[in-house]
């Protein structure tokens, strides 16, 4: 698979494919050369969210200039579509509760569903250009992955990296949970997401372990992604003032909004103690291990086959 190591390829030259791979994949989506099973626009937030994970690896080897002008510039790439993508989360999760109401004989909320459908259109429309603004910034940080120098990165440096990004969710967890606030979940989903396409990228290293890894974080996400989603919902319905056609939809979905969300907020900090229960230190020592193995195989293992 593309975003993973490869036993042929050198530390740094793994790297640099992996990372260009995402973002040549986000300029394919920019200009419509690929067919998504998703909207364009959340596949090429996808491609990016990747190719910064990526980037994280190697960014003390770089340099601190050029992994910030690389990440500044795949973040403004998202930020072109976050009010589309926005939109676009609001009626996903507005059409996912009415189907789960409805299927218990509940009210309906077409209201609310024509109010989003609409402001999507306005979005989609107001930034109709996004494309042709997103293209010629993601061929600049194409062609800076050829600055990379990373000829001597080796798997210490590679233990560095993953060693700090699991350190930084732990602590964004710890925040999580000392204010359980919807911006200190979502910091730390976050930090968690960038963990987690790490560990997709060092799966050969350990496939069985560091595919049970990835599946936790997986679970983990996309339980603060609901919970995010439907946080993100209900800021939107209070954000409403005078009388409006939805706005009593709008308020018995508030109630189960709020419930849900703090039900999904427990279930994934339950699920995080347990995986950040590891000092950093004892999992950055894990992985190194892992590497140092597997840098030492001449062939793939069979537990790698089974689980691939």
């Amino acid at each position: 698979m593309s975003y993973q190591l490869r036993h042929s390829e050198p530390l740094g030259d793994n790297l640099r494919r992996i990372c260009r791979k995402q973002i040549e994949g986000a300029i394919a989506v920019a200009k419509d050369e690929v067919k998504t099973d998703d909207t364009p626009v959340h596949e090429m937030r996808k491609h990016l969210k990747k190719a910064r994970g990526a980037l994280r690896l190697v960014r003390k080897e770089i340099g601190r200039g050029l992994f910030r002008e690389q990440n500044r510039c795949l973040r403004d790439v998202g930020r072109l579509t976050s009010d589309i993508r926005d939109a676009e989360v609001r009626l996903q999760t507005v059409r996912q509760l009415q189907e789960i109401t409805q299927r218990h004989g509940r009210s309906a909320y077409g209201k609310l569903e024509g109010m989003l459908i609409l402001e999507l259109e306005n979005f989609m429309a107001a930034f109709a250009e996004w494309q042709t603004q997103a293209v010629p910034m993601l061929e600049r940080a194409d062609s800076a992955v050829d600055r990379w120098i990373l000829a001597q990165f080796n798997g210490n440096q590679l233990r560095g990296a993953v060693q700090a990004s699991y350190k930084q969710a732990r602590k964004a967890l710890g925040k999580a949970t000392a204010n359980p606030t919807a911006e200190n979940f979502h910091a730390f989903r976050t930090r968690a997401k960038t963990l987690w396409y790490q560990l997709r990228i060092l799966r050969p290293v350990n496939p069985v372990v560091l595919k049970s890894l990835s599946d936790d974080l997986r679970s983990l996400s996309d339980l603060l992604g609901r919970a995010h989603d439907l946080s993100f919902l209900g800021a939107r319905l209070r954000s409403e003032h005078g009388k409006s056609k939805w706005q009593r939809e709008g308020h018995k979905l508030l109630a189960i909004i709020e419930v849900s969300q703090t039900d999904l907020q427990r279930g994934a900090a339950e699920l995080a103690q347990h995986f950040f229960a590891e000092r950093p230190r004892d999992f950055g020592s894990r992985v190194a291990s892992w590497f140092q193995e597997w840098e030492g195989k001449s062939s793939h293992s069979l537990a790698e086959a089974l689980v691939t």
